[in-house]
């Protein structure tokens, strides 16, 4: 057995234990495969391999927009995801300070790492200024993956948010009493992004840029306060109404707001002669005095329906001006709660919150906020004029729904105590209510599945885009039983069907049809040897298909054969198969034997002897299955055998010449093959002829031999004289001459 594998392959061993180890895995598509040689073939089991990578960056920003936004326009927020793997387990959770707002699922299946993009579309209120939007990259690589699942957050984008203003009336009377003599200070305030310029229209041509106003008894009876910025404007009209007085003080500050048991102190005056003048309370009480200033003190002020007043001797009278004071005591406690409902709410139901309020003074200052995380959702303003402490209490109907789960409620308390107030005003805050919604399941991607074998139903990688509260339980059926399925039992080459996935908890349940193809490695069965017919087209019969279809490939000597496979006889041989598809690679061999009629081989076949010789005539043929064979002469079979049969003719005469036929056959044929033989007689004796012409030849070259040389010796007998070579030509000296 061993390991295959692109990265880390592990050489093959007997051993019984053998470890796939890589130390800095790299491959984003690998899938190593462990093998065993095992029943005269070789199994592959494959290791599924999730590569992560958490985000380079994570980052938020504005889509075609810079600078503030407009209240009530709709903007879009994109978040990008620079290059992470595997997509398909990323989600974008869109987060506005500490609430989920909303969340991006990505199904691509490819598994290297990409850059993603999330976008949330936006349309901010007044309430939104400031708020603090934000993104987050979680990768749910489920039960096998690393817990908590890998996240990484994008810096947080306040957002700016520019609205109209708002003049606040509460400060801002529409009929304002001025006492002649005494000039009254009034002030307009407004609420706006950018901050508003304020400004007065005392009469149709003057105009005063400044939130405050002096008024005298020569002020215009109509004022207009003017509260301007980029985004609009608004007015507000001030009627002024003139007021003799016959009390000729004035108060700095002329109204007072003190907390419960906080010091206060108020400065009275005069720019009259007088006989006396001094403050009345019931803390804190000033005896009269000939000053033309006087300040009342109180370093701890308890009463809260204290009226203090200051008065003073003019003209042989007295007259005397109050001063307003307000007493405020911020909550002892602010506490939020669900009204007749404990635990859990029902996604579309409706449900009331409540928001209690503790000894707090004065209400009519009291403003209750509700907040669904850092969003405000409403306001309670409270109108009664009791100035010691109440508990009130303040109610928000609610109607959650799935996104609901998990956020949290809150509430305020706070005291808009006016221009002479604290700033910014005094806030109390409740706890948190964590709401949790319980909602139907629902099956968000229902997709088609192509598993492995040995792969369980609990597998299913769209588990994860499943959604309910509580938990919903998942069970299978297949279609074409229905019965239902225990899901943690593997699946087989067998159970590809239609399965229907039903997710359920008390309160509804949700349904998915899909097509599961279960994929499996190819499998060989192939016997040791088969038997072809020559020319026969041949295919493997022991391909077991494996899904994908395998790619099956035929070699014999290691060259690669093209099939279907014609063989020829003489193709018999050790064969190898191999089939693979992306689960797995198997491989067997085995002897293919070739099925052919018989084929004469090479011989002599025709003879020409004479008489007496012997002759041997060899007939030699193959086949398979191995043919009969035989001699024939004159249509008489005259011998038989297998293979290769020898005839052999001894002292051959006239009678063994003809033509000889061989024949060999099987079942898939018969063949034969003629030798032809012919007999010839004895050569006449020609010697004792040759002989005699030799003689008589030879006697004929002698004669006429002997005869020549008598005719010569009788032509050349004579003397003859010698002479120098030089001088004289040679020359017979006589008639005579010897042979």
């Amino acid at each position: 057995m061993g390991w295959e594998s692109s990265e880390g392959p592990v050489p093959m061993t007997k051993d019984r234990l053998i470890t796939w180890r890589v130390s800095e895995l790299r491959e984003w598509g690998i899938e190593p495969s462990c093998f065993m040689n095992y029943n005269k073939t070789q199994c592959t089991v494959n290791l599924p391999v999730t590569i992560y990578k958490t985000p380079d960056s994570v980052s938020i920003s504005t889509v075609n927009h810079n600078g503030p936004m407009m209240e009530g326009n709709q903007y879009e927020l994109q978040c990008d995801v620079l290059n992470v793997a595997p997509v398909q387990y990323l989600t974008v959770n869109w987060y506005k300070g500490q609430t989920l707002v909303d969340q991006t699922i990505f199904t691509d299946t490819i598994k290297t790492p990409v850059s993603k993009t999330s976008k949330l579309l936006i349309r901010p209120d007044r309430a939104d200024d400031g708020a603090q939007y934000w993104c987050e990259a979680k990768l749910e690589l489920e039960e096998e993956g690393p817990q908590p699942p890998p996240t990484a957050p994008s810096e947080h984008l306040s957002i700016t948010v520019y609205f109209g203003p708002i003049i606040n009336e509460a400060k801002l009377p529409s009929i304002v009493s001025v006492f002649r003599g005494y000039p009254l200070v009034i002030v307009c305030e407004a609420e706006g992004n950018p901050k508003p310029t304020i400004s007065w229209s005392v009469n149709s041509t003057d105009i005063v840029y400044s939130e405050t106003l002096t008024i005298t008894e020569s002020t215009p009876e109509d004022l207009l306060c003017i509260a301007n910025n980029s985004v609009g404007s608004t007015t507000r009209r001030v009627k002024v109404s003139i007021q003799d007085s016959d009390c000729p003080v004035q108060l700095n500050p002329q109204r007072v707001v003190v907390k419960f048991g906080g010091p206060v102190s108020v400065d009275c005056s005069t720019y009259v002669s007088h006989k006396g003048m001094g403050w009345e309370s019931s803390e804190g009480p000033v005896p009269m005095t000939t000053d033309r200033l006087i300040t009342w003190r109180v370093s701890e002020l308890r009463e809260w329906g204290i009226e203090p007043s200051c008065f003073i001797n003019h003209n042989k009278s007295q007259c005397t001006v109050n001063l307003p004071v307000t007493i405020y005591k911020t909550p002892d406690s602010v506490s939020i709660s669900t009204v007749n409902h404990n635990g859990p709410m029902m996604e579309g139901n409706q449900y009331e919150l409540q928001c209690d309020v503790l000894n707090v003074a004065p209400v009519q200052y009291l403003t209750v906020n509700w907040y669904k995380g850092q969003t405000l959702v409403n306001q309670t303003i409270f109108t009664d004029t009791i100035k010691t402490p109440v508990n009130k209490t303040s109610k928000l109907l609610i109607r959650p729904d799935r996104a609901d789960d998990g956020a949290q409620y809150w509430c305020e308390a706070k005291l808009e105590l006016g221009e002479e107030g604290p700033r910014p005003p005094p806030t109390n805050t409740s706890e948190h209510l964590n709401i949790t919604v319980y909602y139907e399941p629902k099956i968000n991607h229902c997709q088609d599945w192509s598993p492995t074998t040995g792969t369980s139903l609990n597998s299913y990688p769209n588990s994860y885009s499943l959604v309910g509260n509580p938990h919903p339980d998942i069970s299978w059926k297949r279609e074409s039983s229905l019965s239902q399925l225990n899901a943690s039992i593997l699946l087989n080459t067998y159970d590809s069907d239609q399965y229907e996935i039903i997710a359920s908890n008390e309160h509804g349940y949700s349904t998915c049809i899909i097509n599961i193809t279960v994929e499996y490695p190819p499998k060989l069965n192939c016997s040791e040897g088969y038997e072809v017919k020559e020319k026969t087209p041949f295919q493997p019969p022991c391909v077991a298909n494996g899904l994908p279809k395998p790619d099956v490939s035929f070699y014999k000597n290691g060259k690669l054969i093209e099939l279907p496979y014609n063989p020829k006889w003489n193709d018999s041989g050790l064969y190898q198969l191999t089939a693979s598809n992306k689960h797995g690679t198997v491989n067997s061999a085995f002897v293919l034997t070739i099925l052919y009629a018989p084929v004469f081989h090479a011989s002599q076949d025709k003879f020409v002897v004479a008489e007496d010789s012997n002759i041997t005539l060899e007939c030699n043929s193959s086949g398979n299955p191995e043919p009969k064979m035989s001699w024939s002469f004159e249509n008489k079979t005259i011998s038989t055998g297998r293979r290769r049969i020898t005839l052999n003719i001894k002292k051959a005469t006239s009678t063994s010449a003809g033509v000889y036929t061989c024949s060999a056959m099987n079942q898939f044929g018969h063949h034969e093959k003629n030798f032809e033989v012919e007999i010839r007689g004895n050569p006449p004796n020609y010697i004792p002829i040759i002989t005699v012409v030799a003689l008589v030849v030879a006697l004929l070259v002698i004669i006429i031999t002997l005869l020549i040389c008598l005719w010569i010796k009788k032509k050349s007998t004579g003397s003859y004289q010698i002479q120098p070579v030089n001088q004289y030509e040679m020359r017979p000296l006589n008639n005579g001459g010897k042979c």
